[in-house]
Parts: structure tokens; C-alpha cells; sequence
């Protein structure tokens, strides 16, 4: 157990300590992991993309603005004297916060519409040949109903058609569940018995946390708020730890330089302590040797299948279409890109060690996003490479033809079996 620790702590506290936004897990901003483009193989061109993305960098959502009032709290403690200047600070922070952030609950940030004109961007500098083919001149998009989500594709597109003018973007709007058009970008629904099952396996995750974070607590952090903690209710206390650190992932999904960077009030080992519960909930999206979770047979198994409709459409030598753009949430990327098997979805350790292996920031981040992009030659088999977050990827126990380059048919079957 001790060397467990010392390896999943060596993590996050490395990554904590370089990058404290990432402790915002699921909303700790957009960054590009590796936009590297590997060399195709002799005579192979790109000729179509199937793009799936989540919304970008977003406020806060309605049920999560009470932690603004986590400054009301200091300002009592201020009154008597009995906050430290860093806690005056951090009081001010929380404030600029809730300014910026009232009214706009859950609404996507200019820096979220920001990341999705820069995605496009790069997809089109780096596969030029699929948007400049002359017989294809058509995107299809789909998203959910969600604003936030909408205004992701209608970035998207601006950049796009911008960058590509006369290109066709026929975009689609669904309904949650209203109708089938939601297996686009929502999959399957899933049944009461497959939600009991999920949530049973998701509370297993939460036992997980106790034991990891032992060594680890927010004494010090309360000690640079408050002048004399002990004269602080201990739940006081950790209602301001708590409360702050839901702030802290406002700040990172907004302008920084109009939003205050709250990682600054926390050591690594505190954003350790505070963001290992949840990435340990996100766990019920992945699968391991035995045992496919049911998100990913619902949720992620009803997009796939739409996925490689379009894909078998668009090979078709004669389809206009050169693109399908998808545009959804975090709850269902992850439950794809464990469907699709993408490497670090599948794992073989025991839940303790899940942490060290797999950090959600690194999957279901703002705008996080699958790409498949499709090759073909004159002769030979189409190819298909899996770009998660613009970095190429692998599929869990699937070789590859050569490098990350894979035989689409040789996939179906995978997937299949």
C-alpha cells in the first residue's frame, strides 16, 4: 500500500505543482496534449474526419454558485479581526468571482469559444487535404440542445468556414432523448437496471479515497486564512476549503487575465487531497479485464455506431461529405472513448491504484475531443488513426497496421467481437 501511495502522489503531485488548474479536474480548462502528426504511410492522403468534442470551458452550473457564498463567511471572520491577509485576499478573489460569474451560470466562457475556433484551426492546418478536396465540400454536424454546447459548434463553424470558404456546414440540433437523432451525440439510453449497476459500482470508487489521502489534509491551508484556526469550527473550516477549491475551477475556465488564479492558495499535496475524490468517481466510465461498465455499452456504444455509419457513408467514393462534427458533454466523451477502447480506458490494477493510471483532466477536460481521422491510397486497405485531445492514441488491445495507423475494417471487427 505504502508504494501504491508514494507512485499515485509522485503524480499528481508532480503535475499539481506545475499546473495547479489541473486539480479543476473535469473543468480545468482546455490544453492540447500533443498536436504532433505522424507521418502517413507511402501514397496515403487524409480524406475524412469524424470529429466528437464537449463543450469548451464553462461557468460554474446553477447548483454549484453556492460556493460563492463561502465569501460572506470570510467577511464574518474579517470583521473580528481574525483573517490573515492572505485570507483578506482570497476573500476578494471570491468576490471578483461571483461578479463575473453572476447570471452566467453554466453558460460557456469566451475562453471556451476560443478553444474550439483553436481546434479547428489546427485540423485544418494539419490535414489541409480533406477541406480542399474539390468533390468534398460538406460537413455535418450534430449537438446537443444544451447553449453552451451550441455555441461550441457555432465556434467551431465560424472558424472553419472562415478558414475554408464555401465550405457547407449543415449543422443539427437534437433533443435530449426526444428522438432518435440523440444517439448522435447522447448514445443509448440506459435502462433502470443498468443505472442501479452503475451506481453501485461508482460508490465502490469512493471507499477508495480515505486510505490515499492519509498523510495528506488542509491544516496548512487554514493556517495561512484564518489567524488562530482553533477558534474556527472545524466544519467552518472545511466548508472554506471545500467551497474555495470549487472556485478555484471557475478560475480556470475563464480569461486569466480577468480572473483571478486561484491555485495560488493551495500547495500541490492540498490539491491532491481535494481533487482525489472526484477523479476517483470518474472511474465508473472505465472498464477493466471482465467487465465493460454500462456507460459504455449505452452511452458510448450508441454514438460509436453512429460513428461508423457516417464513416462507411463517407468512404463511399462518391460522398460530398468530407467531415462529421459532434458536439456533446463530458458524461458521454468518456463513456465513448472507453467504448472505443482508446488507450488508459482499460485498465488491470486494483482500484487503489486508478489514480496513478488515470486522471480525468487528461479525458473529459473543457472541449476535450475524439478525432478519427481516415486515410486511403490508391491501393491498399483505408486507414483510420485516433487522435484523443489532438494526441494520437492507440486502441487497447487492437495492433496496429503500422505506427497508429490501423485497418478500419480489422477495427469494426474489433469492435464487434
Amino acid at each position: 500500500m505504502t508504494t501504491v501511495l508514494t507512485m499515485i502522489l509522485q503524480v499528481a503531485l508532480g503535475i499539481f505543482a506545475e499546473h495547479p488548474n489541473r486539480a479543476g479536474g473535469n473543468l480545468c480548462g482546455y490544453f492540447p496534449q500533443d498536436t504532433t502528426v505522424s507521418e502517413a504511410p507511402a501514397g496515403y492522403k487524409p480524406f475524412y474526419i469524424s470529429h466528437i468534442a464537449r463543450h469548451g470551458s464553462r461557468f460554474l452550473g446553477q447548483s454549484s454558485s453556492d460556493c460563492f457564498c463561502v465569501a460572506d463567511t470570510l467577511a464574518a471572520y474579517a470583521e473580528k479581526d481574525m483573517l490573515t491577509e492572505e485570507g483578506l485576499t482570497l476573500m476578494e478573489d471570491i468576490r471578483m468571482l461571483h461578479t463575473l460569474s453572476e447570471g452566467r451560470y453554466g453558460d460557456l466562457t469566451a475562453l471556451g469559444a476560443q478553444e474550439h475556433r483553436d481546434i479547428c484551426a489546427r485540423m485544418v492546418r494539419h490535414y489541409p487535404e480533406v477541406f480542399l478536396d474539390k468533390k468534398r465540400r460538406k460537413a455535418v454536424a450534430w449537438s446537443t440542445s444544451s447553449p453552451r454546447v451550441i455555441e461550441s459548434m457555432n465556434a467551431f463553424k465560424s472558424e472553419l468556414t472562415a478558414r475554408v470558404p464555401g465550405f457547407v456546414f449543415r449543422a443539427q440540433v437534437t433533443q435530449w432523448n426526444g428522438d432518435k437523432s440523440a444517439q448522435e451525440v447522447t448514445g443509448f439510453t440506459m435502462t433502470k437496471t443498468e443505472k442501479a449497476a452503475a451506481r453501485k459500482e461508482e460508490r465502490s470508487y469512493y471507499k477508495v479515497a480515505p486510505p490515499l489521502r492519509k498523510g495528506y489534509d488542509l491544516k496548512e491551508f487554514r493556517a495561512r486564512i484564518f489567524r488562530d484556526p482553533s477558534k474556527v469550527p472545524a466544519k467552518t473550516l472545511d466548508y472554506v476549503a471545500q467551497n474555495v477549491f470549487k472556485a478555484l475551477r471557475t478560475g480556470c475556465v475563464t480569461d486569466p487575465e480577468t480572473m483571478p488564479a486561484m491555485g495560488k492558495y493551495f500547495t500541490a499535496g492540498e490539491l491532491y487531497y481535494l481533487w482525489l475524490p472526484g477523479t476517483l468517481a470518474w472511474a465508473r466510465y472505465l472498464s477493466f479485464p471482465g467487465y465493460v461498465n454500462p456507460y459504455t455499452r449505452t452511452r458510448g456504444g450508441g454514438i460509436l455506431e453512429c460513428i461508423i455509419r457516417d464513416a462507411d457513408e463517407a468512404i463511399a467514393l462518391d460522398s460530398p461529405v468530407a467531415a462529421t462534427f459532434r458536439f456533446s458533454h463530458d458524461t458521454y466523451m468518456m463513456p465513448l472513448m472507453a467504448a472505443i477502447r482508446l488507450e488508459g480506458t482499460v485498465l488491470s490494477c486494483e482500484e487503489k491504484e486508478i489514480p496513478e493510471y488515470y486522471q480525468e483532466f487528461n479525458y473529459v477536460c473543457p472541449a476535450c475531443n475524439v478525432q478519427l481521422i481516415f486515410y486511403r491510397s490508391n491501393h491498399g486497405p483505408v486507414l483510420v488513426k485516433f487522435l484523443r485531445n489532438e494526441k494520437e492514441t492507440l486502441i487497447h488491445g487492437l495492433q496496429p497496421l503500422t505506427g497508429c495507423y490501423y485497418d478500419w475494417n480489422r477495427v469494426k471487427k474489433f469492435w464487434q467481437q
